[in-house]
């Protein structure tokens, strides 16, 4: 397996992931969003080949400031491919935005999971993240 940089011809094979996950997307959203996002800084975004250079996961993260906490590093999305799973593939991507968020002096990592998603909670705090609390989540169309 290899951790790299994610690409806009990553596109498809990301928004197929995505769509695993209960986000669907085309290809060609995803390249829209991720050109956005790779002009941004604060951010960066990974995906997760395996020995026959497939994408099996993707990552995102960001950097956060906030006037009421200290500075911390966000997990934006992460998505392993079902038939990848329990591989290390999902621990290789969060090592890899754990150092890109030491190498920018962030000490936090902080990241939002669903309250249905039992099987990731149970990942993450096996990886040493903790629930803090539960929230509401609010929109308004604009």
């Amino acid at each position: 397996m290899r951790i790299r940089p994610m690409l806009v011809a990553d596109a498809e094979e990301v928004a197929a992931l995505s769509e695993q996950l209960g986000y669907p997307a085309t290809a060609a959203q995803i390249a829209h969003r991720l050109s956005l996002l790779m002009e941004q800084p604060n951010c960066a975004l990974f995906v997760a080949e395996d020995a026959d250079e497939r994408v099996v996961g993707w990552i995102h993260v960001v950097g956060r400031v906030y006037l009421d906490s200290d500075p911390f590093a966000q997990i934006g999305g992460i998505v392993v491919d079902e038939r990848s799973r329990d591989q290390g593939v999902g621990r290789a991507l969060l090592d890899q935005v754990e150092q890109w968020a030491v190498a920018r002096g962030y000490d936090e990592m902080r990241l939002w999971s669903n309250v249905l998603r039992a099987g990731a909670h149970a990942f993450y705090e096996r990886l040493g993240y903790e629930p803090v609390k539960t929230a509401y989540v609010f929109r308004k169309s604009l």
